[in-house]
């Protein structure tokens, strides 16, 4: 075994073995490939490491609205879950957690650190454990003003694990409330649809927010709640006990009377983001994607390692006149493609560290944690797959040579099989190709959505802690600055989505039409938004800022006039609404714009919306520019500095945050680029060497044609058409899967490029004139080389 190792060692720098571009092939084909599996791996580990999280299960909401079907929603009222623990024998433990999101804190030295805040209950370590460094989890979390941190958060801080214990903290959004840390955690694993790593109790919502809606049963949910079921409960044996809980909580006529089928469910955790059907999906386009590339790369070096046989042959003839077998010569192949392998995983792992930025960007995770136990099993058992494939074929064909290569010329080209690589690596090239341009001009189509307003000179601030007050003096002085046109402000912006409220017929409880809230906005938000007002008019400075009066898009005046009746129009009328004080309210509709979109294309079209007036200076600051560049947004920032040194902001270009909201495609843009990138340099390395060879061995012929008066584009047209015929049907299958990948993809969206049978011919025509130009460019040399040389070295 070391002599064939020994023996490999000394081939890598034999003339006519192609060692570098093979392995070099190799290793950007493993390292984009397996990079490639490793997140499929890791998407569907999402929640796995929870103890017994099979016995884990997310408490969802399913509701309807008169005859439509029942949606699903992951998000319950505050009440639901303390009530399935105190009311269900089958549930062990139940909790309930509310997002805060990304915030600011600051500690009473005046230092701010960066933390991702939950509120959650006593119980919420009993459903989902972590180990605690210091102190304890189920007493403070059920402590008024007391959080838990992560080992993250306080190793920032900078004190030890225990010494942070006691220490206290402000959420800048909330200043003048002192929390104080009760405890450390181990640090959630970031493969969790429910990252966080500070934890403040449930008890102190009230405190921080001035208001609570944790114990109510309908209505508010915006919380995620889990439960833990006793061994041997299923969620099929739940469905009732949850049905009898809601009937005693909601009275089951008055939700009739609203039109509102409202149901509890159970998700098993796991199946919350992992194995939830929308991942799964996007899991077999990755794994199909890293299958095209991992073949194209080993077809390749399959077929650089057969091209080299004609060289070869000769040494393995005298191996053989030594009393070499055929299992001698099979284990000497074997040696060597582990050696070729073991250098291309150094290859690979050298340009994933050297590239690590673009790489963990591309995966939307870190390195470290992509390394798992779940995945290191399945990278290597690619490997070994990829070594006994690279090996087989080759080690069967080399036993092969007879012994008498050794007195003559061997000239079996094995052409047959080389066709049969370039072939499967065609395939690939189309699949990815194709795809790519498919998933390319689906994002395009995205970011440039018209979404029913004008955002292109938009940028906007949230600065946290700040007073109305405040923040209107800050508009003033932004209004005065040159190149600013105009500043609004608004309680919600359309690119995230709002809550759902509920417009009644007047009198009743009936709920007439669902609609996207986007609250409060004043007098010159819509304006400055560019939003088209097609009925009645806009908010002005003469309504009081108690006026309840409200605007609607046309979808929501559309179902208001049919479910009411209203002949003449919304104009004027009153409408009860809920989520605007306590019980519902009437408001008046003075204007009707167009529909807008809110939040991102997903699978639902626009829906209805509603905006309410409100002329105090709301939280999202909206400033318009004359000329939106990268010095204006400066100097605007340097403004709000001054005016507010000691609040943490960010100026956002309105541009951007659209284009982030496609992020997820984004990168699986990019993933499918650089995959059809690598295969393509890939398979275009496999034709040279083909087309090489094919040269070599059929350069008489070539002589002899054009001794007998052949042209230069004779010659060329015998080469190319000897590719085409091999790589027309190739670049079709790949194409036709790429169609059927594209449509599963495109799924998701509600608003969708056509699937145009002729895109994909055009990218199949693209794609066969990149490879005849590459056996044009290659050929170019035999074609106008003098023939007389060409038969003098045969």
């Amino acid at each position: 075994m070391m002599k064939n190792f020994y023996i490999a060692i000394r081939s890598l720098s034999k003339k006519g073995r192609h060692s570098g571009i093979k392995i070099l092939s190799l290793g950007v084909g493993l390292a984009m490939g397996l990079v490639l599996i490793a997140k499929v791996c890791f998407e569907l580990s999402y929640d796995g490491f929870y103890p017994a999280s099979d016995r884990i299960y997310a408490i969802q909401e399913n509701v309807s609205f008169k005859d439509n079907p029942l949606d699903t929603y992951p998000h319950v009222s505050g009440g639901i879950a303390p009530g399935m623990k105190a009311e269900i024998p089958g549930v062990e433990a139940a909790t309930r957690a509310l997002k805060f999101g990304d915030v600011v804190i600051h500690t009473p030295d005046k230092r701010k650190y960066d933390a991702t805040l939950m509120l959650a209950d006593d119980c919420f370590f009993d459903v989902l454990p972590r180990d605690m460094i210091a102190g304890k989890a189920k007493e403070t979390l059920g402590r008024p003003l007391y959080a838990l941190v992560s080992e993250s958060v306080a190793k920032n801080i900078g004190a030890g694990e225990t010494d942070i214990v006691g220490q206290t903290f402000e959420i800048e959004a909330y200043p003048g409330v002192s929390l104080t840390i009760g405890g450390v955690f181990k640090d959630v694993p970031k493969n969790t649809h429910l990252f966080y790593d500070m934890l403040v109790s449930m008890a102190s919502y009230k405190e921080i927010a001035g208001w609570t809606n944790e114990d109510e049963w309908f209505g508010g949910d915006s919380y995620n709640a889990y439960a833990l079921l006793r061994p041997g409960v299923s969620m099929e044996d739940m469905v009732k006990p949850m049905d009898d809980m809601l009937d005693r909580h909601v009275d089951p006529n008055e939700l009739k009377e609203q039109g509102i089928n409202y149901k509890l469910k159970l998700c098993p955790l796991e199946e919350v983001y992992g194995k939830s059907p929308e991942t799964k999906k996007m899991a077999v386009i990755l794994v199909a994607i890293a299958s095209a590339i991992l073949f194209a790369a080993l077809m390749n070096y399959i077929l650089l390692v057969i091209s080299s046989l004609v060289v070869r042959s000769k040494d393995i003839a005298i191996h053989k006149c030594y009393g070499a077998s055929g299992w001698n010569i099979s284990d000497m192949i074997f040696s060597e493609t582990f050696l070729n392998l073991l250098i291309s995983l150094g290859i690979s792992a050298l340009l994933i560290l050297a590239f690590r930025e673009m790489v963990e960007e591309l995966l939307n995770a870190s390195l470290l944690s992509l390394i798992s136990l779940d995945t290191i099993p399945m990278l290597v058992a690619i490997c070994l797959v990829i070594f006994l494939l690279a090996g087989l074929l080759p080690s069967r064909l080399f036993a092969g040579v007879p012994v008498a290569s050794v007195f003559r010329s061997y000239n079996e080209s094995r052409r047959s099989w080389k066709k049969v690589l370039l072939f499967i690596q065609f395939i690939a090239v189309g699949f990815l190709i194709c795809l790519l341009v498919v998933i390319g001009l689906q994002y395009q189509r995205l970011v440039t959505d018209d979404p029913g307003y004008s955002f292109d000179r938009l940028a906007y601030c949230s600065p946290s802690g700040v007073k109305s007050s405040q923040r209107r003096a800050l508009m003033d002085e932004l209004a005065k600055l040159p190149e600013v046109e105009g500043v609004a402000s608004c309680a919600n912006l359309p690119i995230y989505s709002g809550s759902g409220d509920m417009a009644y017929r007047p009198g009743t409880n009936e709920t007439i039409v669902h609609f996207n809230d986007l609250y409060e906005a004043d007098a010159d938000y819509v304006p400055l938004m560019e939003m088209s007002v097609i009925e009645g008019k806009a908010f002005d400075r003469s309504y009081s800022d108690s006026a309840q009066v409200m605007m609607v898009s046309r979808m929501m005046a559309d179902q208001l006039a049919k479910a009411l009746d209203w002949k003449d129009g919304v104009i004027g009328k009153l409408v009860p609404v809920s989520g605007h004080g306590g019980n519902s309210q009437d408001f008046r509709i003075v204007g009707v714009y167009d529909d807008i979109r809110i939040g991102q294309i997903g699978q639902d079209l626009m829906y209805p919306s509603a905006l309410f007036y409100g002329n105090r200076a709301h939280r999202n600051i909206v400033i318009k520019f004359h000329k939106l560049t990268a010095e204006n947004m400066a100097n605007v920032h340097d403004v709000i500095q001054k005016f507010l040194p000691d609040n943490e902001f960010t100026l956002a270009s309105y541009s951007v945050s659209v284009t982030n909201l496609y992020n997820a495609s984004r990168l699986f843009r990019n993933s499918v680029m650089w995959g059809g990138i690598v295969t393509l340099i890939i398979t275009l390395i496999g034709l040279i060497g083909y087309i090489n060879d094919e040269t070599n061995r059929r350069g008489k012929e070539i002589a002899v044609r054009k001794i007998n008066g052949a042209t230069e584009v004779n010659i060329l047209s015998l080469m190319t058409r000897d590719v085409a015929w091999m790589a027309l049907p190739a670049i079709l299958i790949g194409a036709a899967g790429s169609y059927y990948a594209g449509e599963k993809w495109l799924q998701q969206f509600s608003e969708k490029i056509p699937m145009h049978v002729g895109l994909f011919i055009l990218c199949s025509v693209c794609i066969l004139t990149v490879i005849l130009a590459t056996v044009v460019y290659r050929s170019w040399m035999v074609a106008v080389s003098n023939p007389v040389e060409s038969l003098k070295s045969e």
